[in-house]
């Protein structure tokens, strides 16, 4: 079991939105209902504001499209970094457990698996991979792994996720990997300004974070 020595506070990214519109869609399957909502006119940004080197990187990912299924929301991100578009598919179960009571970080409630899941859309995807490698100082050419990422999930937050509503929610993901320990990265979501942000515990965990999403 993984111990929370300490929560950080993540600073929720600066994320601007021209306008917003919704266009709702309902798809019916005979076990679970989703409703797809695509966010219009969204400013697509930059990945970061990091350069190259050992210092320790924010990232950032617009959401451009959502899909409500019932017990969960499935989030499209892009987002620029030089002439590419990078970007993932998130999913997020609703209602993930609080993970500070009381004030304090609680291990028996607070950690899940399984909560959010990480899957690749793609070219944008593979982009992503090779924006990180060359920010970390640590080449790639491998594309972002076909299979869903699973990172173990600790909710940094006084109250049950409810993502029907406007606000921020903040979470600390340990990545499982083939070489090194999990890798371990802050991850917020704002449903208010549509945006994710992921950023690094500790430079010493890049060669597993690419490790987790390359699957190699």
């Amino acid at each position: 079991m993984y111990k929370i020595q300490s929560i950080a506070i993540l600073a929720t990214a600066t994320l601007m939105l021209a306008a917003c519109g919704n266009s709702n869609q309902k798809k019916n399957d005979g076990s679970d209902t989703a409703t797809a909502n695509t966010i219009e006119r969204v400013r697509i940004e930059k990945f970061t504001n990091g350069t190259p080197g050992p210092e320790k990187k924010n990232f950032f990912l617009r959401i451009t499209d959502e899909v409500k299924t019932d017990s969960s929301r499935i989030y499209t991100t892009k987002s620029l970094y030089n002439q590419d578009t990078v970007g993932a598919k998130f999913e997020i179960i609703d209602f993930i457990p609080a993970g500070i009571i009381d004030g304090q970080p609680s291990d028996d409630v607070g950690f899940t698996k399984g909560k959010i899941k990480i899957t690749s859309l793609g070219t944008q995807s593979n982009n992503l991979v090779k924006a990180l490698g060359e920010l970390f100082q640590m080449p790639t050419s491998d594309a972002f792994t076909k299979d869903v990422v699973l990172p173990n999930v600790f909710s940094s937050n006084k109250m049950n996720v409810d993502l029907s509503k406007k606000t921020a929610y903040s979470f600390k993901l340990f990545l499982e990997n083939k070489k090194a320990e999990p890798a371990e990265l802050f991850f917020n979501i704002d449903t208010y300004k549509h945006g994710i942000e992921f950023s690094e515990k500790d430079p010493s965990f890049r060669a597993g974070l690419l490790s987790a999403f390359t699957g190699k």
